[in-house]
Parts: C-alpha cells; structure tokens; sequence
C-alpha cells in the first residue's frame, strides 16, 4: 500500500514540474489551419513568446484539413504532460462536433481546455454596388426581396455568425457554402453573392478600394482598423452569441497542476503590451481566458452551436 502511495505521488510530481525541466524538448503546437493564415500566425506570435517564459524552442505543426479534425487528433492522442499543445479556433471544436448527427470527438474530455487567447472579429459584407450602406437598410431591402437575396460562408464561424443575423432579422435567403473565405470573397466582390460575414485580414484591401461595403463588425467595440464601422448594438442588432475565439487544449486527462501552469503561461503571455500589438497587426484581438472558464465558455459555445445547426437546419450527413 505504501509503495502504491509512493508511486503516485512521484508520478504527481513529475506531471507538475516546472517549464526548466522539460527545457531540453521543445514544445509542439499543433495548429489546425495552413502556415500563413491568421491562426498560424497567432499560434507563431504566441508560441515564440511562450518559448521564452519557458525557457525552451517551441514548433508549429501544421495539421490543416478535415475542419480541424486531423489537429485534433493529433492532440487527443498525445501524451499529456505539457508537451503537444493545440492552438485552434472553434470550428475545430464546434463545426467537428455539432454539424454531424454524430460528434468527432468530445471536446470537454478528449481535450483539456487550457486558456483562451483570441477572439476574431468579423465584419457584415456586402457588394457596393447594392442601393445600400447601414445595417438597418439591408435588413429592410431584404425583407422586401424574401428568396431574392443570397448570403455566403466560407468557414463555419461565419455560417454560424450568418445564420444568427438571418434568424434573428426573420430574413427568407439563400445559403451559398464555399469550402474557404477568398473565392467567397471574390464572388462577392462579382456579384454572384449579396452579403456575407467576413474577416478584415481577407476583406480590408477590397473595403480600401471602395468594392466592398462592411455594414458592421462582431466584435464588442469598434476595430482601430475601421473606426467608421458601428457594433452590432450600435446598428441595432443583439450581440452574437457565437462568436469566433482562438485557445490552447492540452490532450485529455492533464494533470491539473500542469494545466494550470501551462493557462497562467499563455495569460502571461497576452498580457504582454508588445503581444497584444503583434495580433492587433493581423486583426486579432486579445481576449484572455483562464482554464476553468475556458472549459465552460467552450461547454456554452458547443451547446449554442447545436442549438443554432438544429434552428436552421445546417446538419451536414
């Protein structure tokens, strides 16, 4: 019984121990999107920081396709002791998860919530050349046009994020899907699709040169970036309830010491004024969340989510 005891309490030990022990094997962070977009970028601003509190080199895996799917696994079949971290945006845990008749994998025990780290605002577009540029006049135009207007969404926060404007307004569109955010953006842009929620770092260029139009933005204040776009409260819209956010997940069943120094690392981290500029550059905003109201913000969205696909019946087979 006393060897039993003695073994697990060194295990417990040598789960919890400090970053300077684990400084001779780098930290993977497995990121579920292309090198390039604006979660790679993230998880390389953060990761590099990360490296320095811990006094070790970090990596950034690439793991794109499948939604996030092939990341996620990649995570959950990991060892947990702090050495394979996952950087991801919702779809990966939501779109996986509540678009299916049967969940991927269950985001709540399969991984272990660790802090969030982001939100991505996006911004309500639509073509220039339609008769109008405030919120309000979409929705009216809308109405009058019901089965005549089209929206697109080039990932599943923005489906979400339009099909809660769409239900919300009691608007009668046509779903256009697009496997990614460009080509939507393109089309747009040439007339084959009316409105559709966007990302500035896609967007920004094309609302510089006048052929786009941003109607509003998700996030709760106004972006530095685009001064002039109003807040959904300020157009005269409820806040979504969805909305796009980046965290760290650990594989399931971390020990919560190391869960807890990993979350305290990643806080430390985005407090950092130089950091909260370097994001700022890619149009992501800080917004930090320690691991338990992680774990329940992520329990909220999934629940939310499932709620929204059933609404609208965006339930894939």
């Amino acid at each position: 019984m006393k060897r039993r005891v003695f073994i697990a309490s060194m295990l417990a030990s040598l789960l919890s121990l400090s970053p300077a022990a684990f400084a001779d094997k780098p930290l993977r962070i497995v990121v579920p999107f292309q090198a390039g977009s604006a979660t790679d970028a993230a998880a390389r601003i953060l990761g590099d920081h990360l490296g320095k509190i811990m006094n070790r080199s970090v990596m950034v895996d690439n793991k794109p396709g499948a939604e996030g799917l092939i990341a996620a696994r990649e995570v959950i079949n990991a060892t947990p002791d702090g050495h394979v971290l996952l950087f991801s945006t919702n779809p990966a845990i939501t779109a996986s998860n509540t678009f299916y008749p049967k969940p991927h994998f269950e985001p709540l025990t399969d991984l272990t919530a660790i802090a969030r780290a982001a939100q991505y605002p996006f911004l309500s577009m639509t073509r220039s050349d339609l008769p109008f540029k405030k919120a309000e006049d979409f929705i009216t135009y809308a109405r009058a046009k019901p089965n005549e207007m089209n929206y697109a969404a080039g990932s599943s926060s923005s489906l979400l994020a339009m099909a809660q404007l769409v239900g919300s307004a009691d608007l009668d569109m046509h779903y256009i899907p697009y496997n990614s955010e460009p080509p939507a953006v393109v089309d747009l842009m040439g007339g084959r699709i009316d409105v559709m929620f966007a990302t500035p770092t896609t967007t920004k260029g094309f609302l510089d040169e006048g052929k786009l139009n941003a109607l509003m933005t998700t996030h709760s204040t106004r972006l530095d970036l685009f001064p002039d776009v109003p807040t959904m409260p300020e157009a005269g819209f409820e806040e979504l309830s969805l909305l796009a956010w980046g965290g760290f997940f650990g594989p399931g069943k971390m020990h919560p010491e190391t869960r807890k120094r990993l979350s305290d690392q990643v806080l430390q981290v985005i407090a950092d004024t130089k950091i909260v500029a370097a994001l700022k550059t890619h149009n992501i905003v800080v917004s930090p969340m320690g691991s338990d109201a992680f774990h329940d913000f992520v329990k909220n969205q999934l629940q939310l989510s499932a709620q929204v696909v059933e609404e609208h019946g965006l339930m894939r087979k």
